[in-house]
């Protein structure tokens, strides 16, 4: 995967890199193009080596975050949909909803329009009860595998399917009742084949799905997958999917309590990761019965927690593994709790029209119910979602100059002014979700500038000024032309340009969150 600095037109990307190999799009929106060749250190040096390129990987495999089961402005009202008759839509049976742990209720899940949601998996069955006939939710499949505009569950599992119940599953008087429930027309699904049969994809075959789904108009989009190690092109298509309006909602792993290993793509950042909350019953995952599961990953990708264990949802008639009845089975795993927090993203925008992705993310962050120490922390994030304090609660600001975490993602909104003398801007860093601030500034040479951070004692930052031509500050080959290497809440910086042009002011974030006012003098 090969990741220009600038995204390139087809015929200049072959230019720079038909000598290496069979090349194709995969994100070229982000700057992203696929290089076929024999797997060699030599070819990425080489990709390195091309001008412009900033990135050269490998495509990574993930793998479904699920486990076995454990037992077979102010917001706008929505419009309530009718006390649901779905068969299972009980308190015995969709606990996740109608339990203790849960504050949704469908008076927050409206029947008027809502955002399309992508469930990016191993497909969805569309020939269940809940996904099939001429009233079904399911909308503009398509296959990463394959290419094809088809995305049929063909999971040994039924993973895909039963996460799509979780998020959107209709009520239709059928079966169970999802967070955000599918109708066609005005509440659409978007299935996107990511996963084989065994539930394995690779970084490759999510980023082709994000992209369908952003390109198809969803504006939540459910990973229940992942895996360690990161790559550089994968953060730059999620950076192109939340500039375009979409939120990527992923699953923060299985691997219980390591605080080493980042679960990805949930620890990018941009992406909201979620961790499995326990839903009433004491077992051995779950010690406090409306805790934390054991099994879900504490580290710092963790940003909310989900109800995950023994969640009843749809699955092809054909798998028994958990099934309380054909068609309908219990899993648990964070899998599990991340198409819940999708529903709720879904909720979230459809009572706030024009709402972006940084703002619902912080919504759902913001009102969640604190779960282990005083704030943030690496097991709960920042807690239990609360789906009623998030839909009915008005919205954070926005920080129209988010994305601005490289040289090519900056906008105009991040632009210090041009005018000489003290320009103040105020924003926000977050160590876990927007750990760069990145502002571009006109600087004569010789001219001295003096930028200073005030953020509080939550967090602390670093700075750095990169000269007029960098054109990443996160590619690894480029070093700033100044820095402040100590970390502080408060940090400052001084120096006099040598060259005209653009130069870049790189607020860093090293740990925790807080708001900053940056103010810079010339």
């Amino acid at each position: 995967m090969v990741t220009f600095a600038e995204p390139q037109a087809d015929a200049a990307a072959h230019a720079q890199l038909d000598a290496l190999g069979a090349v194709t799009p995969l994100v070229p929106e982000a700057g992203v193009w696929i290089v076929a060749a024999p797997a060699n250190a030599a070819l990425r040096d080489r990709a390195l080596a091309v001008p412009g390129v900033t990135g050269a990987e490998w495509s990574l495999v993930r793998r479904a975050d699920d486990i076995a089961p454990v037992t077979p402005a102010p917001p706008q009202p929505l419009t309530p949909v009718a006390m649901p008759t779905d068969t299972y839509f009980t308190p015995d049976r969709q606990a996740n909803l109608l339990g203790a742990v849960s504050t949704w209720a469908p008076d927050l899940a409206s029947v008027g329009p809502r955002p399309r949601i992508a469930i990016l998996d191993g497909g969805v069955d569309r020939s269940h009860e809940e996904w099939s006939g001429p009233n079904s939710p399911l909308v503009r499949p398509f296959s990463a595998w394959t290419g094809q505009e088809s995305a049929d569950d063909w999971g040994r599992t039924g993973h895909g399917t039963h996460v799509a119940g979780i998020a959107a599953a209709p009520a239709n008087g059928l079966g169970i009742v999802g967070v955000a429930p599918g109708a066609a027309g005005a509440a659409e699904v978007i299935p996107v084949q990511i996963a084989d049969r065994d539930g394995y994809s690779t970084d490759a075959t999510m980023m082709r799905g994000i992209r369908w789904s952003v390109r198809n108009g969803a504006k939540v989009i459910n990973i229940s997958a992942g895996g360690a190690g990161s790559a550089q092109s994968f953060q730059a298509v999620i950076d192109w999917a939340f500039r375009s309006g979409a939120l990527v909602v992923a699953s923060v792993g299985n691997d219980g309590q390591s605080y080493s290993t980042l679960n990805y793509p949930a620890a990018y950042a941009h992406v909201l990761g979620v961790a499995a909350q326990c839903t009433g019953t004491p077992d051995p995952d779950c010690p406090t019965p409306t805790g934390l599961a054991v099994f879900s990953d504490r580290n710092s990708s963790v940003d909310v927690v989900a109800p995950g264990v023994d969640i009843l949802s749809s699955v092809p008639r054909r798998i028994t593994d958990g099934a309380i009845a054909p068609g309908y089975a219990t899993k648990t795993g964070t899998s599990m709790a991340t198409p819940y927090v999708a529903g709720l993203a879904a909720l979230v925008f459809a009572a706030n029209p024009g709402a972006t992705p940084y703002q619902v993310m912080r919504q759902i962050m913001n009102t969640a119910t604190d779960g282990g120490p005083p704030g943030r922390d690496l097991s709960h994030g920042d807690g239990f979602i609360n789906a009623r304090a998030a839909v009915t609660l008005p919205l954070p600001p926005d920080d129209p100059t988010e994305v601005n975490d490289d040289v090519s993602h900056v906008k105009s909104e991040s632009a210090i002014n041009a005018a000489d003398g003290a320009t103040s801007v105020t924003a926000a860093i977050d160590y876990a979700n927007d750990p760069h601030d990145l502002y571009p500034v006109q600087l004569r040479k010789g001219q001295t500038v003096r930028v200073r951070v005030r953020g509080t004692s939550a967090a602390r930052m670093r700075l750095a000024l990169w000269a007029p031509g960098t054109r990443s500050i996160n590619g690894g080959r480029s070093a700033p032309a100044a820095a402040l290497r100590k970390a502080v809440a408060s940090p400052k910086l001084g120096y006099v340009a040598t060259s005209t042009g653009r130069w870049f002011i790189d607020v860093r974030g090293v740990s925790g969150r807080t708001a900053y006012t940056l103010t810079v003098t010339r």
